[in-house]
């Protein structure tokens, strides 16, 4: 029943919400930056899992050591230890590293909704946005699955399993998009408490 999981959460928030952490004006790569410029690493350590402690400090030493080399050798220094803090981080979150985005990426409107709840202390925007979300997801997939119930359930000739099919297939849609979003809100809950999650 999850098999359109990712889509339905997706369409339930407007945003590919993991992403932000990937690019170079994002959180994590902003972290790592800040530590080579301070000559700290623990500004970065937060960003991901303890295990990745050793790894990011160890970056970090040869990073510091090329910024000397001249603005050439600071500019791929910096990159390079961006996208080590950034794939580790991705890592504790058992999710794929597949670069860094360019700064100004557009993520859609949740994560900067989600940054101004924090900045703010007001959750009222935020849930409201995600509330119309879900309610127009709901409504749209049930008028499909709605409309599909003309045809019939159990199809008595060849002619009527591909009307039959559809009918399936949008009451399958409609379920599991609300599965995916329930599903979404206990793994949210859970996720709370994951070290260095995003």
């Amino acid at each position: 029943m999850l098999t359109v999981f990712a889509g339905a959460l997706t369409a339930a928030v407007a945003a590919p919400a993991f992403a932000h952490c990937d690019s170079v004006d994002g959180p994590v790569a902003g972290a790592a930056l800040r530590a080579l410029d301070a000559r700290n690493v623990n500004l970065a350590l937060p960003y991901a899992p303890a295990i990745a402690e050793p790894e990011i400090t160890q970056a970090f030493a040869l990073a510091q050591a090329a910024r000397g080399q001249g603005a050439e050798a600071k500019a791929l220094a910096d990159r390079w230890f961006m996208e080590t803090v950034v794939r580790l981080h991705r890592a504790g979150e058992r999710a794929p590293y597949t670069g860094l985005k360019p700064a100004g990426t557009d993520f859609g409107p949740a994560i900067p909704a989600a940054e101004r709840a924090l900045a703010t202390g007001e959750a009222g925007p935020l849930t409201a946005m995600l509330a119309q979300g879900v309610e127009h997801g709901v409504a749209e997939r049930m008028e499909r699955a709605r409309a599909a119930r003309e045809a019939p359930s159990e199809p008595r000739t060849a002619a009527e399993v591909p009307h039959a099919r559809a009918r399936v297939s949008a009451e399958f849609a409609f379920i599991e998009y609300v599965e995916g979003i329930h599903q979404a809100m206990k793994g949210a809950a859970a996720h709370g408490g994951a070290e260095a999650g995003h």
